[in-house]
Parts: C-alpha cells; structure tokens; sequence
C-alpha cells in the first residue's frame, strides 16, 4: 500500500475472489491428504507416492498447455480469459520481471480459482479401491502443483531465491532460470512448461506444440498467434 493505494493493479472484486479461491483450495488439499492418508495401508502408500508423483508431472503438462494456449490463442479481449490470462502472459515476453513484484495473492490467485473446481469434483471419486484411492490423490496432487506452479514460475524469475528453492532449481526438481530462459528466447515458441520443467524436452523433441497448431488450423482454419515483432518480412 503507497499513499493510500494498493500495490496491486487490478479490481479489489477480483483479488477478493483470489483471497478466498486460495483458502478454499488450501483447505480442499489439506482434507484430500487427511482422507487419503487416512484409509491407506499396506502397499497402498506406494500408491500414494505414485499418485504424488503423477500428479506433478500432469501438472508441468497442464502449464504447458494453459501457457502455450494463453501465448498463441485468443486475445486480451477475449471474454474471461482475456484480461487475466492471455494479457499476463504476453505482457511477460516484455517485461520477465514484471511478475516478481506480485505478491503472494496476485502470483498464485488466478490458478486457485480455476484449480477448485477440480479439486471439489475430485471428492466424487470414492477410495475404498486401491485405483480410486491412486485417482483420487492423483488430481488432490495435481491440484497442489498447479497451485504453486506460478510460485515456481516467479522464482525462476527472481534474482534471489530462499536457499532451499535455489537448490530444488539446481536439483531441476522445480523450474530452473536456465532451463526457462529458452522460453524467453525469440520468439517465444517452446518450453511452455513452467512446473518443473521436465516435460519440454521430450515435447519440443516431437514438435509436440507446432503440430497441434498445425492441426487446429487444419481443422478450423485459426491460426495460431504471432508477435508482430518476430515475423518475418
């Protein structure tokens, strides 16, 4: 707050919803974990760490998608996303740094309030079998990564770091600067992925993104969107 306004630049409706979008997904987490921890046993925590696990890398591809979707289609007027995800992520190849001056609500608020959806439908899946038990902690994981994935994309971003996140970055177990920096090379077309990263080698190697592009202009005749600034003459 300076000189009675506040430090973040859109509508206090809108962060209202992202305050309690972050409280009822933390909560939603929380009681996911005590319900699965509560009815494993035996060989079923294998299933559990396995389902955490899965759960992590869904959320890596589910950036990549959302970021990929956000940077090539659709624009800032487009209703619903426009403003709050298409803007943010194009605005971002401009200014890499401009994130890391949003606080914790303005980082991780938007990914909450499209996240607790998921994380309440996952309560219809029952747990009294090993595969509804590894479903269930799978999207409660999946949840949870996507939540934090933003954090993850700030840090990437921040000239420091806490200790312990500058050696998850090293280890690459979360999204490294290196790594994102070939994001943030002209023109911007691959490693969307900003979870952990791991996913976009493998996709880039397929071309994974340029063919689904290719398909959807195919099919729709939409192309996807191209900078100005990096088309050629």
């Amino acid at each position: 707050m300076a000189d009675g306004k506040p430090s973040y630049d859109y509508s206090p409706a809108h962060r209202a919803i992202e305050i309690a979008a972050i409280t009822c997904l933390f909560a939603l987490v929380a009681a996911g974990a005590w319900r699965a921890l509560g009815v494993a046993e035996g060989l079923q925590y294998g299933w559990i760490a396995a389902a955490v696990f899965t759960g992590y890398v869904l959320a890596d591809f589910c950036s990549g998608f959302v970021h990929w979707m956000a940077d090539r289609y659709g624009t800032e007027e487009t209703p619903l996303v426009g403003q709050n995800y298409v803007k943010p992520f194009r605005e971002h190849h401009s200014d890499p740094k401009g994130m890391t001056y949003h606080d914790f609500v303005e980082t991780n608020g938007n990914n909450s309030i499209v996240t607790v959806p998921m994380m309440a439908s996952a309560w219809l899946i029952g747990v009294d079998t090993t595969l509804g038990l590894f479903l269930f902690t799978a999207l409660v994981s999946l949840a949870f990564w996507v939540f934090l994935t933003n954090q993850f994309h700030k840090w990437a971003h921040q000239d420091d770091v806490p200790a312990v996140i500058a050696a998850l970055q090293r280890a690459r177990l979360v999204l490294d600067v290196e790594h994102h920096n070939v994001h943030h090379t002209a023109p911007h077309d691959k490693y969307y992925c900003i979870t952990s990263g791991w996913l976009n080698p493998p996709l880039d190697k397929i071309q994974f993104w340029l063919r689904t592009e290719q398909l959807i202009e195919k099919i729709t005749g939409v192309a996807a969107y191209q900078d100005p600034k990096f088309l050629k003459s």
